[in-house]
């Protein structure tokens, strides 16, 4: 591809896109601290139900008698008081017995907003930017969580929960393909290696559990985005994303940025690549073409790897955030849970890239969502042959195992998705795929909503789910080693994406034939 071998030739890994990878994917710690953090704040600390007239300090009432038992239809017979080793939006609004849905629908709620900010990300970021829409996402986000540390009532919070998933929706659309945008062919799995998501969920199970109070940790994340926003004087726009548009110059400045911090010469026919990119690109607009979420389904081939696609998100999401949010449900301490939860996909993040080179992205998402789905089938057989005292860290230890499958398998899976699409519509299709796994992360907090300790029924979900994922993977084409496309061409009942090999065409000659211009890039196209 045109862009692939620009890049190439000023280095495709090189401390240009260290600095890069640092700056876009630096950030999602705190957007995986923020994710995460109703799986505290969602919990319910220990509480009783001390009749009216009684002091409700008084720990002699403090029994099994009062424990957590809801008295009468409004509970109007008692005082609620809770345990001051946490305080959590639960205590803090008193979101038990015939409020205790609120809890599981204030994570819903927040999903939500993940749909509809990936939704709105995916046509902002290939509209406006890549740039701009990631840093747009950072405020909404930022400033959502420091006025959600002011509620004064749930429904105010989940509004603003809600305002915070968008935000996360944007950047998770958004942050991916704008990095991969600058790395070269065999290092765009390292965007799917960084250890970063699991580091911000064990950073905030550290800090929840050093400052276990929602309030402050909402305070908190608002806070760790100053940093981040300095990026915005020395970050760029997408090269990829300037070429397509027609902004040759403004690409031009950005090679020669890179060429700077890699200490590498640009290739002297750089410019007359990116001319080639934006020329394709206008016969194609000339034609009447502008990209819109239904080209992710124009052509067969195109509409059975989005559908596909689409259908795996949801699986994987409502299988990883299920996992995430219910850890309430496991035996042992809390916080300690949400630490193990998030730092066991570290061994095989880090191993994604030489696995997913090695053997396939394709069977690398199979082996590892083979290995949620037989973990995760394991633990009802647990529940019902083991003693139940014995039964608590073996059902952990296999729900850890069932986290490590789908947090990798997941990275190998975005990966691959996001090789799927070329440039003009890699954005949308990326989008779309964060927005249909919110269907599955709107469900997810409801798997183990039941009483703590039921795993049964949930882990058969899991299991199945993940059994499905495996099969779905295996259905889309191995991406590896391929170059990425930029433009696409509609032909018959296949969707193609226009690459070229790594040699410079006769731009003349095919920039005014636009006939012997396509039929070159067929030639030598990759089929998606």
């Amino acid at each position: 591809m045109y862009t692939d071998e620009i890049i190439e030739s000023v280095g495709g890994f090189g401390r240009f896109q260290i600095a890069m990878l640092g700056m876009i994917f630096g950030v999602k710690m705190v957007i995986a601290w923020s994710m995460i953090m109703m799986s505290f704040a969602g919990v319910a600390p220990d509480w009783w139900c001390t009749p009216h007239g009684v002091d409700p300090y008084n720990v002699s009432y403090r029994d099994n008698t009062t424990f957590q038992q809801c008295h009468g239809v409004d509970n109007s017979s008692c005082t609620y008081v809770y345990s001051d080793e946490m305080n959590t939006v639960i205590n803090q609004w008193n979101l038990v017995c015939d409020k205790d849905t609120v809890g599981p629908t204030l994570t819903s709620i927040q999903m939500i907003g993940v749909m509809v900010g990936a939704f709105l990300g995916g046509q902002s970021a290939d509209v406006i930017g890549r740039k701009k829409t990631y840093y747009l996402s950072m405020l909404l986000h930022g400033v959502s969580n420091l006025v959600a540390a002011f509620s004064v009532s749930w429904q105010m919070f989940a509004t603003l929960r809600f305002f915070i998933g968008c935000g996360i929706g944007i950047y998770l659309s958004t942050s991916y393909p704008y990095a991969m945008e600058f790395v070269g062919t065999k290092w765009r799995s390292v965007c799917s290696s960084l250890p970063i998501w699991m580091t911000g969920v064990g950073c905030m199970a550290l800090a929840t559990w050093l400052q276990p109070d929602w309030y402050y940790q909402h305070i908190i994340n608002a806070a760790l985005h100053i940093p981040f926003f300095l990026g915005w004087f020395f970050v760029p726009e997408s090269l990829r994303w300037l070429a397509v548009q027609g902004r040759l110059g403004e690409a031009e400045e950005v090679v020669d940025q890179m060429s700077r911090y890699n200490r590498r010469q640009k290739s002297p026919n750089t410019a007359q690549l990116l001319k080639q990119v934006a020329e394709e690109e206008k016969i194609l607009r000339a034609s009447g073409t502008k990209y819109t979420y239904l080209d992710l389904y124009k052509g067969w081939s195109m509409f059975r790897k989005s559908v596909v696609i689409q259908f795996l998100w949801a699986c994987m999401s409502l299988v990883y955030y299920g996992l995430s949010f219910g850890v309430g449900s496991l035996s042992g301490n809390l916080y300690l849970n949400i630490f193990l939860m998030g730092i066991v996909e570290l061994p095989g993040t880090c191993l994604l890239f030489l696995v997913a080179n090695k053997i396939g992205r394709r069977w690398t998402s199979f082996v590892y969502f083979g290995a949620a789905s037989i973990s995760a089938f394991a633990i009802p057989v647990v529940s019902i042959y083991v003693d139940a005292d014995k039964q608590g860290s073996i059902i952990t230890g296999l729900a850890l195992v069932c986290k490590l499958g789908i947090g990798v398998g997941w990275g190998a899976v975005q990966i691959l998705s996001s090789e799927t699409y070329p440039t003009v519509i890699r954005n949308l299709g990326f989008g779309a795929a964060n927005t249909t796994s919110r269907i599955g992360g709107i469900i997810s907090p409801y798997i183990f909503s039941g009483k703590k300790g039921d795993v049964f029924v949930p882990f058969m979900v899991v299991g199945s789910t993940m059994a499905v994922c495996a099969g779905l993977a295996m259905l889309l084409e191995e991406t590896t080693g391929r170059p990425l496309g930029d433009t696409m061409v509609v032909k018959g009942d296949n969707s193609k994406a226009r690459t070229a090999e790594n040699k410079t065409p006769d731009t003349d000659s095919n920039v005014h034939n636009p006939e012997k211009q396509i039929d070159y890039l067929s030639c030598s196209s990759t089929k998606l």
